[in-house]
């Protein structure tokens, strides 16, 4: 995550993001949300409950999106979020992700009156160009330190790794696939997830694409689900930029046999 300069971010820019979010696509539009916004100082008082293994991220602004909890409300909380920060890109703004360790903990540190639960929390504002970039170096879950770097450059997985064509790991050829397919197939392959372990897989059929989860013990299971979001969004995002009447995300059963191994799940598909 990038070291954010002390400049809060102007009125106008966060009743933009406030906005956008009321038209945001939704993955399960029935599940209620809501989203608040906070100034810098709140980071005291949200302790071990945010971020990972003690480390947290200090920012000017934070946004945090309180969810229903009802089935599929972290991928659907990923997926809203994901769009928000693509706005927030948009708008000139840096984001990072940080973990919710402790959600009734944070919800109370951030004494929000609502009988949601806290399911994504974002900070955000401007990049430090001055400094070096601090990050997470993660070698296990109890080895982690804070190291700086001039430069930072986000691992993703190859488009090889990622794909795999009617089955888990039968190659794809990509000369097969139709230009708007390939570029929201690419959409997943550079998603961000958290610490960059992308666990997770795709599978390429002749009528649907299906999201594939890998087992990861460096990312907890809310992190996990909530990755799932990121990467449905992006690929819904830009499929739905080229073509029209384009269809959700479905967490029906696959329907299929993809031939998963033990250290992989279904999770969703799309149709194409």
């Amino acid at each position: 995550c990038r070291d954010f300069t002390d400049t809060v971010v102007d009125a106008a820019s966060v009743e933009e993001i406030k906005a956008y979010n009321e038209v945001v696509p939704k993955l399960l539009p029935e599940i209620s949300t809501e989203l608040h916004f906070f100034g810098g100082d709140v980071a005291d008082f949200l302790g071990s409950s945010v971020g990972y293994n003690g480390f947290t991220v200090k920012a000017p602004n934070y946004l945090a999106l309180y969810s229903e909890e009802a089935p599929h409300y972290l991928e659907n909380a990923g997926f809203i979020a994901q769009g928000l920060t693509l706005k927030l890109t948009q708008l000139g703004f840096d984001a990072c992700w940080l973990t919710v360790n402790d959600a009734e903990a944070a919800k109370g540190a951030l004494g929000v009156d609502t009988d949601k639960t806290l399911a994504v929390f974002i900070a955000f504002g401007h990049g430090n160009k001055t400094k070096k970039d601090v990050r997470l170096d993660i070698k296990s879950p109890s080895n982690v330190t804070m190291v700086s770097c001039e430069k930072k450059v986000a691992p993703k997985i190859s488009m090889q790794d990622l794909l795999s064509y009617k089955v888990y790991g039968e190659p794809v050829n990509m000369e097969l696939l139709y230009t708007e397919l390939e570029d929201a197939l690419l959409s997943i392959a550079v998603a961000q997830s958290f610490f960059n372990r992308q666990p997770y897989r795709v599978i390429v059929d002749d009528d649907i694409v299906s999201l594939i989860g890998l087992d990861d013990e460096l990312t907890t299971t809310e992190d996990q689900l909530l990755n799932y979001g990121i990467a449905m969004f992006n690929f819904y995002a830009v499929l739905d930029s080229t073509r029209a009447g384009v269809k959700m995300w479905s967490f029906d059963e696959a329907g299929r046999d993809l031939k998963l191994p033990e250290n992989a799940h279904y999770i969703a598909k799309i149709r194409i």
